[in-house]
């Protein structure tokens, strides 16, 4: 796990070590352990090591044996033995026992081939001189992050976008687009980010420099299957139990001590377990949460580690620490945070790394296994809303929709004509209508009104039409949503120098559990419940009338007590309405209301006034979220786009 930074200049006018030096050691949080440079009149590749596997022999940039080939790489191939192995039967000799050394071989054995036969979280770069060509690879689900960007015919790449930033005289300007799809979905959708001269890679997409221009092309995308064929829930539990330990045991190769995040749920649990049955030793649990009542999981994070005899380490966060991090976060990330909880999970980190450096946790379970029964769930309000519409008389809808569920939501049922609509209607953390009541009149004008978001969202509902609708929600949430927490968790623990794993976002994991047929994940709990769901929203019958990641609790049930496979959801929440109530309304007033927030011609003052006067009585503190958004957004801007004066501004793209 490490930090790279970069400069591409094939015009031939030099790469200045300097800048080269200021971009790469903006990210020496990510790798304090080692720094290492190469440059010649075209390429500059910048390094920082978090050590982790083969400690004294795994400098980077690495070479081939005649340095025609370099290679700076961030995160872990965890198949490197078994390539290595290949490729020492192909002739290729090896000087290190590193995983990098694997990428430089494979690149030469197969060219840019090489990434579809690595198993990992990776980002990389290889400098191939002879062809005069710089090839940028994301893995498959985005775990590790890569940035670019284009100035003045160079492009510069990094693992943070601090890096970026920092190159003299970079133009930084907000990206309002991005914006406005972070208040939506909590993380702006696609390759944008909020810099609009800054993009990231997507993830499983390579893209290629040469003299000749810029190539970005797609290696792997996660599989959609139309149909399935049912071989029934033995053969599955099986394969989950066969893949996922290995994808755990192989997340357990380390040369440095590792332990675990642990809530207390299903999946943090099934993650402590099947790493005690692989180690010899007590597994370390970390596990954080707040005072008040129902926010945090300590009873149960307890019970699992003294069942299989972990070392237990329970961390208390209070509201204090919380907003007196709050600033300092938004700068470590260059963005506003994703999700309240960020600031406890870089505490956390920052605690455990006093006792190990690598850490496994649970992230990608609830996305490919349906743990977020409210909304994927919802395809059965879908179908509802469907057959009313197409086959019952319009004067008799809004009648009948409070009859099946809807209740206060039955006009906008009503108004629904597309399974996204509906989708967007329960996928939110501001709805695109009460977000543009927020904005002023001429940003709705100038983004016109989300278009571009919108369309990339219809393009891959499109992709997946012809498939069930609880596949469709599952794909939305693998490919989309996924990606924010993998974000946020690289982010935060790397601003520890924590190299945080996951086994759940396992490529091959993710291929056979794609297969399984929607109905294993996402279960009824008897006919009766089923029937009984006809007359209930999805946020009514989530966990009440049917079981999430059914199969995935039933493969727990062989490891787990009865009380931990059980569980609702918790979520790691964060105490924000609560704290709002206590004395943060203040504060939020005195950073929204303010003069220069007002000035930005971003927000209407009198709706952020109504919006902050006016509790909103909703489930899981959203009202809460809202206000914590927008104070990040400004936050935000004051950092990044005010302390540059006049150079800074606002784009709509």
């Amino acid at each position: 796990m490490c930090g790279i930074a970069g400069i591409i200049d094939f015009k031939g006018r030099g790469i200045e070590s300097e800048k080269l030096q200021a971009m790469t050691e903006c990210v020496s949080h990510r790798g304090p352990d080692d720094t290492g440079y190469y440059k010649d009149k075209f390429v500059g590749l910048g390094f920082k090591r978090l050590s982790i596997i083969d400690l004294e022999t795994g400098h980077q940039p690495m070479s081939n044996e005649d340095g025609s080939i370099f290679v700076v790489a961030n995160g872990e191939i965890y198949n490197f033995d078994e390539l290595r192995s290949i490729l020492r039967s192909r002739n290729h000799s090896f000087k290190t026992t590193s995983d990098t050394e694997v990428i430089v071989h494979a690149y030469e054995e197969w060219g840019k081939a090489c990434v579809e036969k690595f198993n990992g979280m990776f980002a990389f770069v290889v400098y191939d001189i002879k062809n005069r060509s710089v090839f940028l690879v994301r893995d498959r689900l985005g775990i590790k992050p890569l940035y670019y960007s284009f100035i003045n015919g160079l492009v510069l790449f990094a693992s943070e976008m601090k890096s970026i930033l920092n190159y003299p005289h970079f133009p930084r300007s907000a990206n309002l687009s991005a914006i406005s799809s972070y208040l939506t979905f909590r993380y702006p959708q696609g390759v944008r980010t909020v810099f609009s001269g800054i993009k990231r890679l997507a993830p499983g997409h390579v893209m290629e420099v040469t003299t000749s221009g810029t190539e970005i092309r797609q290696y792997w995308q996660i599989p959609f299957h139309d149909r399935k064929e049912d071989r029934g829930e033995k053969f599955y539990l099986q394969e989950i139990k066969r893949l996922l330990s290995l994808a755990v045991k192989r997340r357990m190769i380390s040369d440095v001590p590792l332990g675990a995040f642990l809530s207390g749920g299903l999946d943090s649990s099934i993650v402590v377990v099947l790493m005690s049955q692989f180690s010899n030793k007590a597994v370390k649990a970390f596990s954080i949460g707040f005072a008040e009542e129902g926010y945090n999981e300590f009873d149960f994070s307890k019970r699992v580690s003294d069942i299989y005899d972990a070392e237990y380490y329970p961390i208390l966060l209070s509201k204090i620490d919380y907003m007196n991090m709050l600033p300092k976060m938004i700068r470590q990330k260059d963005a506003p945070l994703s999700i309240p909880h960020e600031v406890a999970l870089y505490q956390l980190c920052v605690e455990l790394k006093k006792h190990v450096t690598v850490v496994i946790s649970g992230e990608g379970a609830d996305e490919l296994f349906g743990g977020y029964g409210r909304v994927q769930r919802s395809p059965m309000d879908f179908k509802k809303i469907s057959f009313v519409n197409n086959y019952v008389p319009s004067f008799m809808r809004k009648q009948l929709f409070k009859l099946l569920g809807a209740g206060l939501q039955a006009g906008k049922w009503k108004a629904i004509n597309s399974h996204m609509d509906h989708f967007f209607s329960v996928y939110n953390w501001i709805p695109f209508e009460e977000k543009w009541s927020l904005f002023t009149d001429e940003l709705n004008h100038q983004l016109n009104f989300d278009e571009q978001e919108i369309n990339e969202w219809r393009s891959d509902f499109e992709y997946v039409q012809r498939g069930d609708p609880y596949d469709r929600i599952l794909y939305m949430f693998e490919k989309r949503h996924l990606l924010c927490l993998l974000d946020r968790l690289d982010s935060m623990s790397m601003a520890a120098a924590v190299e945080a794993r996951v086994p759940f976002v396992d490529h091959e994991l993710i291929e056979f559990v794609s297969t399984i047929p929607s109905h294993y994940k996402l279960k009824w709990r008897s006919p009766l419940h089923r029937f009984r769901a006809l007359f209930a929203n999805s946020f009514e019958t989530s966990e009440k009338f049917d079981e999430s990641k059914a199969i995935l609790r039933k493969f727990a049930k062989e490891i787990l007590p009865p009380e931990i496979t059980s569980r609702k959801k918790l979520g790691f929440p964060v105490p924000l309405d609560s704290w709002i109530k206590q004395g943060l309304i203040k504060q939020a007033k005195d950073i929204l209301l303010d003069e220069r927030s007002c000035r930005r011609g971003i927000f209407r003052k009198d709706r952020i006034e109504k919006l902050l006067n006016n509790q909103q009585n909703l489930d899981y503190d959203f009202w809460g979220k809202k206000i914590w958004m927008l104070m990040n957004v400004e936050l935000w801007f004051r950092e990044f786009i005010d302390s540059q004066g006049d150079k800074g501004g606002y784009t709509y793209q």
